[in-house]
């Protein structure tokens, strides 16, 4: 386990609620009066939410891309997962530049790469901008591990994977060094946290679904897939 790991491994075993907002407060990094501990104590720990292609087109267009990465940052969220597929090289650039003066970290989140083919040199590329790169359940499906080894050794930068419950055979012994599971269907909600437990793993969140279980998260770490958890006009078109 690397040190990344270790800065965000919780210690679940843990009772007493002191030690809880002692172990958030390291891993978030913060000082006094940042985050209302009460609420993180029931409500989850936030830690990231995706930013689709369209939504990344249109904010850039009406010049509100700061006010997202301001919103984001107010919520807690630490990281923030970009999809710039097609997204011009001055507006990732932008992009990427809003989130960190808003204290958030820039993943570059590569969408479907095997429609794309893309092979390990273009992954790295598509993630020129950010500050580390993830790779989701499509990449899982159809690259082999030898691809992902290939990719680790080769990118120096962080690396989040994002699966569903039942790809967990297909990450066994990578490096990733921020994985979470995609708690995405209420029929299965619970299963999929204990598995997210087992695994050391971030609970992610859809926000047609099951964002509003978040209460039930504890301290737990979670995602939303996607920001905001009200929109219902996006037309995502993906694969």
């Amino acid at each position: 386990m690397n040190n990344y790991q270790r800065d965000f491994s919780p210690n679940m075993k843990s009772s007493k609620l002191s030690s809880k907002i002692s172990w958030v407060s390291r891993i978030l990094g913060i000082t006094g009066g940042w985050v209302l501990w009460t609420e993180i104590a029931i409500g989850g720990v936030p830690n990231g939410t995706w930013l689709s292609q369209p939504q990344i087109r249109f904010y850039s267009s009406t010049n509100s891309i700061g006010q997202v990465m301001k919103e984001i940052q107010k919520q807690n969220y630490r990281f923030v997962f970009l999809d710039f597929r097609g997204v011009t090289d001055d507006v990732q650039q932008q992009v990427s530049n809003k989130a960190r003066e808003y204290r958030l970290i820039p993943i570059v989140w590569v969408q479907s790469p095997q429609y794309r083919s893309l092979t390990v040199a273009e992954l790295i590329y598509e993630a020129r901008h950010g500050d580390g790169i993830q790779i989701d359940d499509h990449f899982f499906a159809h690259y082999s591990k030898s691809v992902f080894q290939s990719l680790s050794s080769q990118y120096k930068k962080l690396i989040f994977c994002s699966i569903q419950p039942f790809q967990t055979t297909l990450i066994e012994e990578l490096r990733c060094n921020q994985l979470d599971i995609q708690c995405y269907t209420s029929s299965n909600f619970n299963d999929c946290v204990r598995l997210a437990d087992r695994l050391n793993a971030v609970v992610s969140l859809l926000d047609k679904d099951t964002f509003k279980y978040r209460e039930q998260l504890g301290v737990r770490r979670f995602n939303v897939f996607l920001w905001p958890y009200t929109y219902r006009s996006w037309d995502l078109n993906f694969p």
